[in-house]
């Protein structure tokens, strides 16, 4: 398994991520170098790479806004951005074509969608092509349709990962999920038992804080919803 960081981005790897860039996808629609600088000095604390012994494997990079939908304009000058905004449009998923099949651009979003949370922020869009709709689904991704961008002259599809959606779609169906409140990390999970079904929260130090228990999952998810909007 390869020794991987994640960290932020820099001015100084501007030719090593224009590169990456460049051997991920068409000419038309890679990010040049200028696009690359822009991204770098503006919105440093949403431009992720994953290294391996110097080298810069895979990366994301975005801008947060408050606009709900991703536009070709985003791509091209700063005049959207909102540093605190709600919502962070993803400009690319890039995964050195050498270092495939090692799950670094998996690895890599989760980690983005951990600290998207971390940073308070309403959830992620981005765009992607019909053959990547099932990848981003796995993370909670959900398909709008067809964007009414023509980036790069191809067909686009955008995908919106909401945190407060997913997190009620996880409590339906018990699965795990962090959230966040007031820069404070919960974690929701749940099991099923011969007694009934479980749903909890649990801290940061791992104490169960919150759980109901019954014979229905949306019963249960209800309950969750209630305690939810307490916290908030």
């Amino acid at each position: 398994m390869l020794d991987t960081k994640i960290r932020n981005g820099t001015l100084k790897e501007l030719e090593m991520v224009t590169e990456l860039e460049r051997k991920c996808f068409p000419e038309a629609e890679a990010a040049k170098r200028n696009a690359f600088e822009l991204r770098l000095s503006n919105y440093s604390k949403t431009f992720w790479v994953l290294e391996c012994e110097g080298k810069i494997l895979s990366m994301i990079n975005g801008m947060p806004t408050d606009e709900r939908d991703l536009c070709d304009q985003m791509y091209e000058n700063t005049s959207l951005f909102v540093s605190d905004g709600e919502w962070l449009m993803l400009f690319g998923v890039a995964s050195d074509p050498e270092y495939r099949r090692n799950g670094l651009a998996s690895r890599l979003m989760s980690y983005v969608i951990e600290e998207t949370k971390k940073q308070g922020r309403t959830g992620i869009v981005l765009t992607c092509k019909n053959e990547l709709l099932n990848f981003y689904s796995r993370f909670g991704f959900v398909n709008e349709g067809i964007s009414d961008s023509s980036h790069g002259g191809a067909e686009w599809y955008q995908m919106r990962l909401s945190f407060r959606d997913e997190l009620f779609r996880c409590a339906e169906k018990g699965e795990e999920c962090s959230f966040y409140i007031r820069n404070r990390r919960y974690l929701l999970y749940g099991w099923n038992q011969c007694d009934g079904i479980y749903l909890n929260v649990g801290d940061e130090e791992g104490n169960i804080i919150w759980q109901v228990t019954g014979r229905d999952r949306k019963e249960c998810a209800e309950k969750f919803r209630l305690y939810y909007s307490s916290l908030i």
